[in-house]
């Protein structure tokens, strides 16, 4: 019985992954680079991990800085398996590969992976340690970075309170993690374009906003980002002639914030009032999405389900009755209904 239940899990730690991936799985965080007695850290770099099924997947790791500058690689067939608690453990494990610099191949040879990625709090954490090329000291990556989502729907702008635009393919950015014991998310503006506006056809450059935190007052993550130093690039072109075109800074005397609302694991909006420089309008573009990644699973049905019957989904974000059997998405939350 126990190996059956232990089998469940993996296949459901397994869903749960395939769910998040259209691709490789973006991670981003904080990393340090030891080579001898030199350390190096980066506050934020990227790592992509790809499944391959059940046992293996390849990690892409940035460059690193240390004595030189190692290229981005690829650690190919990396074992790992699924835990219970929805934790994938790398185990300790040798690996090797290849990059190319300046048109020559050089051999990157790994004496230890081990790492997790852990589904509850979306973060992976590795340690790789490896010799680059001919150097005779062996070098040790560490970094723990957290998942980031990537949620795409359209977007409706309202410049000055007046003027009404929309896109209809707008993909923002998502990263949420532990800083200390406070839940924190990062979000990525994308860059998007506005046509027909009465300034003519306008893009807008992308930025990121760090640090929102939830706000009760405001039902979801928010930040007042106008003393940031944040910047984006504007362009707006008007009969076929170009009329702005640099970058602009937030004006600190104005209304500029965002607030990002979750339905359980899914984000139901991102709603970002913004005015840059001394232009004399507000702009406020909503974004509205249903997204179906999921994070941890109950497999005893705790919950009542004939008590919400209109808020069940299945893991294809399609909603379900009360007949439908397997993993059902109840308010955010999964349950295993046999």
């Amino acid at each position: 019985m126990k190996r059956i239940f232990t089998l469940l899990f993996a296949v459901l730690t397994a869903t749960t992954i395939m769910a998040q991936m259209h691709g490789p799985m973006k991670f981003v965080g904080a990393s340090n680079m030891t080579v001898s007695t030199m350390s190096n850290d980066n506050p934020s770099d990227t790592i992509l991990f790809a499944m391959n099924g059940m046992e293996s997947g390849n990690i892409t790791l940035p460059a690193m800085k240390g004595m030189k500058t190692i290229p981005s690689f690829t650690i190919s067939g990396a074992k790992f398996t699924l835990g219970e608690n929805h934790v994938v453990t790398f185990a300790d494990q040798a690996f090797s590969t290849k990059v190319k610099v300046d048109g020559a191949e050089k051999n990157i040879t790994g004496t230890s992976l081990s790492g997790t990625y852990n589904m509850a709090d979306n973060s992976l954490s590795l340690t790789v340690v490896f010799q680059y090329g001919n150097m005779p000291m062996s070098m040790t990556y560490t970094v723990k970075g957290y998942y980031v989502k990537a949620v795409s729907n359209p977007i409706t702008v309202t410049v000055g309170g007046q003027f009404t635009y929309n896109n209809d393919n707008v993909t923002y950015e998502l990263r949420r993690y532990k800083d200390g014991e406070t839940d924190k998310l990062d979000v990525t503006v994308p860059s998007y374009t506005l046509a027909n506006t009465v300034m003519g056809d306008l893009t807008l450059g992308s930025y990121t906003v760090k640090g929102l935190v939830y706000d009760e007052a405001q039902g979801g993550y928010y930040r007042d980002y106008k003393n940031d130093g944040l910047s984006f690039h504007f362009t707006a072109v008007k009969n076929g002639k170009t009329t702005m075109d640099k970058d602009y800074e937030f004006a600190a005397d104005k209304a500029n914030n965002i607030l990002v609302k979750y339905e359980g694991s899914n984000v139901s909006s991102i709603v970002n009032t913004f005015q840059m420089g001394a232009m004399p309008f507000g702009i406020v573009s909503v974004f509205s999405g249903a997204t179906t990644s999921i994070n941890g699973v109950t497999t005893t049905p705790s919950h009542d389900f004939n008590t919400t019957p209109s808020q069940q989904y299945n893991l294809a974000g399609q909603r379900v009755d009360n007949n439908y059997k397997g993993i059902v998405i109840v308010n955010g939350k999964k349950y295993l209904r046999k």
